[in-house]
């Protein structure tokens, strides 16, 4: 018994050594950070708002920084310079596979990464523009919400409206549309219970965190530490995904093909190449996960940043008289904006942007990793290094925008007062992997945010306090990493005199 015991002891010893001394070459030269402590690493120190201690943390550390979070090992970029330089390497293409995916596995556009991934894109993107994705052929239908919306809108004045899912149906209507070429009934229960679910998820901080970062602990106490909750943010619109691909299915008619999944089921019918992420059983799969990533990117995203618009503007209401009063010397009050009109509305556009920068709604943009060991500005990177970017530092760095406390739309206006996108301005995060949906969602904005705009004025309450615009915890916002993903809770309308608008208070952002 006693020598079972020593060399146990002395296993457990040559083990431990030899861990250490893998991770000590594994990670010789590497950016360093602040230590953090046994099993969490740095996790308990990230505060409330993550993004806001990791930029601390830069101007000891510098613009590339490392930190022990649970049990990875996390680089994190603050400079935009060196991310434009990092995120154009093929070598950091690679996606995180979380646990919360375990069920999912590696399929859809969101999770695959390499040769795969590249296959898959090349064909979502290019199926998406054939469908109209930041074309005018998608603008009726974009416009046709709009005007559903103002409908709404026009029907509950002097009273309180919960706004959040009344735009966020309108959102989703028009992704909706392309994919399935049907209207995203919210009287279905399934479609009901997908997007609710979806959307408490998203604004909730504790989703991923240590779901993320120490699975194993979350899989031992799931519920205290969101890993319950996260699955069934995850898993929600599984069965209504599944539905609606059945339905195509089974009325699948070659040449007849109206929609994203007619479209991408030719490609699968048609597939021979085993190889090929459209064969048989494996393509099925990377339709049926594809559609949840492309709804989870549209379902929420815009009804938020319309949310942030209406509270800046409400909180600037200068801003907001120069937005509709561009509007109203260039459309006037007799049409709808169009797409046509966004480079006549220099100064609406400029705002859309400083809404964008100020808000920063993914704050540290997705998780990348390593495919490959590489060499980045004389550091080594392994396979499998996880890297996050500080968007909402790179948007608010005050070396480079010299007021980012400030909502200043000017600054996105040239010497000619024409608009002009800044390259520090990177939303829909930047290189390889930027969001495929970004197109959709700049012409969303835009229809949206100028046509409600041009019959509505949005002033905050005068009997609540002023809400918090600073950078908050959540998810999308996600991990322990989140910031600023939340939405317009309520707004109370009335008759505006002397005006030719309805007047909205916007009562309280959640």
């Amino acid at each position: 018994m006693y020598v079972e015991v020593v060399l146990l002891v002395l296993l457990g010893i040559v083990y431990t050594t030899t861990a250490f001394i893998r991770h000590r070459n594994r990670f010789q030269n590497f950016p360093k950070g602040p230590s953090g402590i046994p099993i969490f690493g740095y996790l308990p120190f990230l505060g409330k708002v993550p993004c806001q201690t990791l930029a601390e943390l830069s101007k000891t550390y510098g613009k590339i920084f490392s930190l022990k979070l649970g049990q990875y090992t996390v680089v994190f970029i603050h400079d935009f310079e060196l991310a434009k330089d990092a995120y154009r390497s093929e070598f950091l293409t690679g996606r995180e596979q979380l646990a919360l995916f375990e069920k999912r596995g590696v399929y859809g556009l969101g999770l695959l990464e390499g040769r795969q991934w590249q296959e898959l894109n090349r064909f979502v993107m290019k199926c998406l523009r054939d469908l109209g994705f930041g074309k005018k052929s998608l603008q009726s239908s974009i416009m046709e919400e709009v005007v559903q919306t103002r409908s709404l809108l026009e029907k509950n004045t002097n009273k309180p409206l919960y706004l959040k899912p009344l735009i966020e149906l309108a959102v989703v209507n028009a992704l909706w549309g392309i994919i399935t070429s049907e209207k995203y009934d919210i009287e279905d229960p399934t479609k009901r219970h997908a997007l609710e679910i979806m959307s408490d998820g998203i604004a909730d901080q504790n989703i991923v965190g240590i779901a993320a970062f120490l699975p194993w602990l979350a899989k031992l106490f799931p519920t205290y530490t969101g890993y319950t909750k996260g699955l069934r943010y995850f898993e929600a619109p599984e069965q209504l995904v599944k539905e609606v691909v059945q339905k195509h299915v089974d009325s699948y008619v070659p040449g007849t093909e109206k929609d994203f999944i007619d479209v991408m089921l030719t490609k699968i019918y048609s597939t021979t190449e085993p190889s090929s992420m459209f064969y048989k059983n494996v393509g099925m799969k990377n339709l049926h996960y594809t559609l949840i990533d492309l709804f989870f990117a549209g379902s929420d995203s815009m009804s938020s940043t319309l949310g942030w618009s209406f509270l800046y503007l409400s909180m600037w209401p200068e801003v907001q008289k120069k937005v509709q009063r561009e509007i109203d010397a260039v459309i006037g009050p007799l049409r709808l904006p169009s797409s046509e009109d966004k480079s006549r509305l220099p100064y609406t556009e400029a705002t859309m942007w400083e809404v964008l920068r100020k808000s920063s709604m993914v704050p540290l943009g997705l998780l990348h990793t390593a495919t490959d060991n590489f060499k980045f500005e004389g550091y080594f990177f392994p396979r499998k290094t996880i890297f996050l970017t500080n968007l909402h530092f790179i948007h608010q760095d005050p070396l480079y925008w010299k007021d980012p406390e400030n909502f200043r739309p000017e600054r996105f206006i040239n010497a000619n007062g024409q608009f002009q996108r800044d390259e520090h301005m990177i939303p829909f995060f930047i290189g390889k992997r930027v969001c495929p949906g970004e197109s959709l969602a700049l012409q969303e904005y835009f229809l949206f945010f100028s046509g409600i705009l041009q019959k509505f004025e949005f002033s905050l309450n005068p009997d609540e306090p002023v809400p918090d615009i600073g950078p908050r915890a959540g998810q999308k916002q996600s991990a322990a990493f989140g910031a600023l993903w939340t939405s317009l809770q309520r707004i109370c309308s009335s008759s505006a005199p002397g005006i030719n608008r309805t007047a909205g208070w916007l009562k309280e952002l959640l």
